[in-house]
């Protein structure tokens, strides 16, 4: 059969080498679309760093083409106090803006919402896109203006008016006003947003008056020597941006985080818990801008994963182990190419493990103290120190410092002593079997199940070591390690026997109300529901006295009730090790805060890299 090119065939032939064509000039199209893109792009962050040049010029005071008519910009925001530090790096030879700063986080953080976040990692992020009306100064521990210029306490100490700084704008391009103070302290007293933590810390600012735009007026429901600290601490948010969500959307929503700071997420409303978390430059920053132009956190577990991370130059930013700082010193290679500090300062935290005192409504063996004073005295905490800390730790005596006013410096932690921790126990009922074996007055052998953090193995250690020693006196030490979001709801629901966690220091003056007042022991942070009227009233006495002197002798009485009824077994006030990549630059030890960073405060970041060292610009 003879084969015959049709005409059917011929159009065929011809739509294909039309489509074929078309193809043909679609990708070139396509290839100058990118061109131009790539281009704009270029343009775009050309643009975008020549007007932090300029910026950046206006905000030192000097003269520039665009004039005067950015407000309060152009009188030189360098000049206010809490750019004083970031100005003088600014002066330094080698000070550059760009490269990203990479740190991690050990676990993470279930939520990037301020409003209803309660962990340590989110609040590290968060700091770096909200501000406050004031904050401490690194230099001086006082409180410095942020988007507050100025105030005046009021005659009757039952009140403060703040001046709002002006031309103040949140990441989105809105204004900020005295309509969003207004707001924000409102969401932190909604029980539809808030928890009972935050409603509980702040219920005493009853009411924000908006006076004007640009001036509001706290209300005070009675004297409180923190009053003026937490109206001065309340995070600040968009009220243009957060309005658009009703009470359950803020509530469950993971990120909502709109702000005037320096840095800001991608997309403000999309976080997924575990990923790696990233913040961009706010280029319209009221403020000197940071010199970083990202910050991220990695999300890793194991701090030999983290190690290895940092080794190889993925991290710039590295809080090892006691023994891992200790092999890390001995590596000179690293520490050639390096910067590492160890301190301790007036914030540093402690770690304690709280016995519960009543669950499920019905009161524990740890409601009885000498069951209480029974497990700190078994449990050696100075070998602990020596062994696993290497000395870099001192055994807590209190919930305060040793280095402020408020801790009795006659008050030592308690001994480590078996014997006596035995007899407490007999004391309270308790029964000692042939083969040492404690049991409960009710018969039963003392077992306590301990709930910790998962995927630390120096916690694990520490654990370890706290079986170890209760197992000598008799008492069986079950390991619970759960992942921090579990962590956090039995925190939440106090389902637990014991439970080892940590608190930081906030500010200079730490009030104990919100974790050991028995006001608390429903919504707030009094999880093992330990009440103590005696504490209770020094508290409250302690709340009231404006004398800081006189105030520092009630907080010691306090100490010497919490040594005494030990809520907590109060563990370890650990030493801060942190290791740097040595491109960062202007890392500087200073008093009170211990270094010029603090993770955890808004205060300007001062550390850089200098350009001829950046890695990502």
């Amino acid at each position: 059969m003879e084969n015959r090119f049709t005409v059917k065939d011929l159009m065929l032939f011809v739509f294909l080498v039309v489509i074929i064509i078309m193809l043909a000039l679609k990708m070139v199209q396509d290839d100058r679309q990118w061109k131009n893109f790539a281009q704009i792009q270029d343009t775009l962050t050309a643009q975008a760093r020549q007007m932090r040049t300029i910026s950046d010029a206006i905000a030192a005071g000097v003269p520039t083409r665009a004039g005067n008519d950015t407000g309060g910009a152009a009188t030189g925001v360098a000049g206010i106090e809490r750019f004083k530090r970031l100005a003088a790096a600014r002066k330094q030879p080698g000070y550059a803006t760009g490269d990203w700063m990479v740190d991690s986080f050990a676990s993470a953080p279930p939520k990037l919402n301020e409003l209803t976040a309660q962990d340590i990692y989110s609040r590290m992020v968060y700091t770096r896109v909200l501000e406050s009306l004031a904050e401490y100064s690194f230099d001086t521990g006082k409180v410095t203006p942020v988007l507050a210029e100025s105030w005046e306490q009021g005659a009757d100490g039952l009140s403060t008016t703040f001046k709002l700084r002006r031309n103040v704008r949140f990441s989105t391009g809105d204004l900020f006003t005295a309509d969003d103070v207004v707001y924000s302290h409102a969401q932190n007293l909604n029980d539809k947003i808030a928890d009972g933590r935050s409603r509980e810390y702040y219920r005493k600012l009853v009411r924000v008056e908006k006076i004007d735009d640009h001036t509001v007026k706290f209300h005070y429901s009675e004297s409180h020597y923190e009053n003026f600290l937490r109206a001065t601490s309340i995070s600040i948010h968009s009220k243009e941006f957060l309005s658009k969500y009703s009470d359950e959307e803020i509530r469950a929503s993971t990120a909502l985080l709109v702000g005037t700071g320096p840095y800001k997420m991608p997309d403000p409303t999309k976080y997924t818990p575990g990923d790696q978390i990233v913040l961009t430059r706010n280029e319209g920053y009221w403020g000197l801008p940071g010199p970083w132009d990202r910050m991220i956190w990695k999300i890793i577990k194991a701090k030999s994963a983290e190690e290895i991370e940092f080794r190889n130059g993925q991290l710039d930013v590295f809080l090892p182990e006691p023994e891992q700082h200790i092999a890390m010193t001995n590596d000179k290679a690293l520490v050639d190419r390096t910067q590492h500090l160890v301190y301790e300062h007036v914030r540093t935290g402690y770690t304690y493990i709280a016995w519960n005192q009543i669950r499920s409504g019905t009161p524990t063996v740890f409601a009885d103290k000498r069951v209480r004073q029974a497990m700190t005295l078994m449990i050696d905490r100075e070998r602990i120190v020596e062994e696993l800390f290497f000395g870099f730790s001192s055994v807590a005596s209190g919930p305060f410092s040793h280095l402020g006013r408020q801790a009795d410096p006659t008050i030592k932690p308690w001994p480590y002593d078996m014997n006596r921790g035995v007899e407490l126990l007999l004391e309270a009922g308790f029964t000692k079997t042939d083969t040492g074996r404690i049991l409960r007055p009710d018969g039963t052998p003392f077992e306590v199940e301990i709930t910790y953090g998962s995927g630390s193995d120096f916690l694990q250690k520490i654990v370890l070591a706290l079986r170890d020693n209760l197992a000598r006196g008799g008492i069986n030490l079950k390991l619970n390690p759960l992942e921090w979001s579990i962590m956090l709801e039995r925190m939440d629901s106090k389902d637990f026997d014991a439970i080892m966690l940590g608190w930081g220091a906030g500010g200079l003056e730490s009030d104990i109300e919100q974790m050991f007042h028995s006001r608390n022991i429903k919504e707030a942070d009094n999880r093992n529901a330990y009440s103590n009227p005696a504490l209770d009233a020094l508290i409250e006495q302690a709340h009231i006295t404006l004398d800081e002197d006189a105030r520092m002798k009630i907080w010691q009485k306090a100490h010497a009730i919490l040594h005494e009824d030990q809520p907590y077994t109060f563990m370890f006030r650990p030493q801060v090790r942190v290791w740097l990549d040595k491109r960062i630059a202007n890392v500087q030890r200073i008093p009170i805060f211990g270094i010029n960073y603090a993770s955890t405060l808004t205060s300007p970041l001062e550390w850089y890299v200098p350009l001829q060292m950046q890695r990502k610009r």
